[in-house]
């Protein structure tokens, strides 16, 4: 039975819109493309890289734009290489780039487009950065598949056949674990983003949120970022604490699970190697101490990352579960607690 991968690529001789800097747009074939073209497509046209999402760092964004419509054109057109929205209504639309105006053309600003690399045949472009904002375009409830995105080619690797994937792992293009840290094989990768098939990672939403309190993104001199950094800091992660120990849907469980993990982060070796980076803790920016002031603002101010993202799970789980089950969910913490409350009492009886 065919897979919906194998029915897209056997359908997918369209053609698309490409920019450059010295052309307006024209039709093209995959096979066409080369290193620093820019082109406009739609998100289902976009193979993810990764199996995994922060679920968490897409939830602050939904909680946002539920907010404040005008930060998702903001977002639309920064991803797009337009800069930031300029103009834009109630009756504008993701799907439809005419319904809002950005400050520059899409495509302008080529270094904050998200990257595809082409092949190994015609009609495929695999997303290799930009899997949280565009499975955010996708989810969004004004999103889904049509909405048109503008990214930049890295490599075409059309015509690669089988020596595809063993390029794109050696140019770190790739990155095969699933959310539980297991290693996957390629055919393992999900068939399109979003979070009906990238899994939520929760250790890498640890790593999200910690950004500026355990850790900050290291300047290298040649200005690139280090490939899966962030899923690399949650490899290394895994490996010292038990996420499942916390219920990552009570504020306060989540805080000590962010507490334990800064400062788990801190107290790594400088030369710890971190997941599969081949760099050290403190080439991946790893701080010398918690900083408990950024911490604390986390937790506590409501427009953060943290607490818009706890408004939006919460706000989640309450429409997809049954009110009985919710009420029966509260009195077992209930009970627990006290229970708690209880044990110390129990103790120093026993001891007179």
């Amino acid at each position: 039975m065919l897979s919906l991968r194998d029915i897209f690529f056997a359908v997918s001789g369209f053609t698309f819109c490409f920019f450059t800097p010295y052309a307006s747009a024209a039709k093209t074939t995959y096979a066409d493309l080369k290193s620093g073209d820019v082109i406009t497509v739609t998100l289902d046209q976009l193979l993810p890289t990764q199996a995994v999402l922060s679920y968490d760092r897409e939830y602050a964004n939904l909680a946002r734009y539920s907010e404040n419509l005008k930060q998702m054109y903001n977002d639309l057109c920064i991803a797009n290489g337009g800069k930031g929205v300029k103009k834009w209504s109630e009756d504008s639309k993701p799907t439809d780039p005419e319904s809002y105006q950005c400050r520059n053309k899409p495509g302008t600003h080529t270094d904050a487009l998200n990257t595809v690399v082409v092949g190994p045949e015609e009609g495929m472009l695999f997303l290799t950065q930009g899997h949280h904002v565009f499975s955010t375009f996708w989810d969004m409830p004004n999103g889904g598949t049509s909405v048109p995105v503008t990214v930049k080619v890295t490599h075409n690797l059309i015509g690669s056949a089988e020596d595809f994937w063993a390029e794109m792992n050696n140019d770190r293009e790739v990155w095969l674990r699933n959310s539980k840290g297991q290693k996957i094989k390629a055919d393992d990768l999900p068939e399109y983003i979003g979070q009906k098939q990238l899994k939520h990672d929760r250790y890498l939403s640890l790593i999200f949120l910690l950004e500026g309190i355990s850790y900050s993104h290291p300047k290298t001199k040649d200005k690139k970022t280090i490939p899966f950094f962030e899923l690399n800091w949650a490899l290394a992660l895994r490996k010292h604490m038990k996420i499942s120990e916390y219920d990552l849907n009570v504020p306060d469980e989540y805080a000590t699970a962010l507490t334990e993990a800064a400062t788990i982060m801190v107290d790594l070796s400088d030369d710890e190697v971190i997941g599969k980076s081949e760099k050290t803790a403190k080439e991946m920016g790893k701080f010398k101490a918690v900083d408990s002031k950024a911490l604390e603002k986390l937790i506590t101010d409501k427009k953060s990352d943290f607490n818009y993202a706890m408004a939006y799970r919460m706000a989640k789980k309450e429409k997809s579960t049954p009110k009985r089950l919710l009420e029966q969910e509260a009195a077992e913490k209930e009970k627990k607690k006290k229970s708690k409350e209880a044990e110390p009492n129990n103790k120093d009886e026993k001891s007179e």
